[in-house]
């Protein structure tokens, strides 16, 4: 588990207000995490990603202005080196193709809103065993 010193920052990408505050109440009883930003838009996300940098991005890929693609994008093409948390995607977008895409822009794990919040929840817990802690 997380030090307390240390909690997991995560930044939620989220367009419904109410699936946001959701998963922020289910994240805060995973313990070990710390919500320290949220954002509906891509361009509130990507100005919220260079300025908090956090642990841990989770993106919808369906979001109020521009796309979660877009977000993946613009994390994807930060300089070598940069401080680049690691994102998941949270979605019902869950075609093959939209997958790959994801994974390519360096998505480490996606998740269909559907049926994998507890995948997701169980993902999130595996980041709070220790640093440097990485679920596959």
């Amino acid at each position: 588990m997380a030090s307390a010193h240390h909690p997991v920052r995560i930044v939620l990408i989220e367009d419904s207000l109410a699936l946001r505050d959701l998963l922020a109440e289910m994240l805060a009883a995973t313990g070990g995490v710390e919500i320290v930003g949220a954002a509906d838009n891509e361009a509130a996300a990507i100005e919220l990603l260079r300025r908090l940098h956090p642990d841990l991005a989770i993106i919808d890929l369906e979001l109020q202005g521009g796309t979660g693609l877009k977000v993946l994008a613009a994390l994807h093409d930060l300089p070598p080196g940069a401080d680049t948390p690691r994102a998941v995607v949270f979605s019902n977008h869950t075609h093959p193709i939209v997958r790959e895409r994801c994974r390519m822009l360096g998505a480490q794990a996606f998740f269909d809103k559907s049926f994998q919040l507890d995948e997701l929840l169980a993902y999130v817990h595996a980041t709070t065993d220790g640093p440097g802690a990485h679920p596959g």
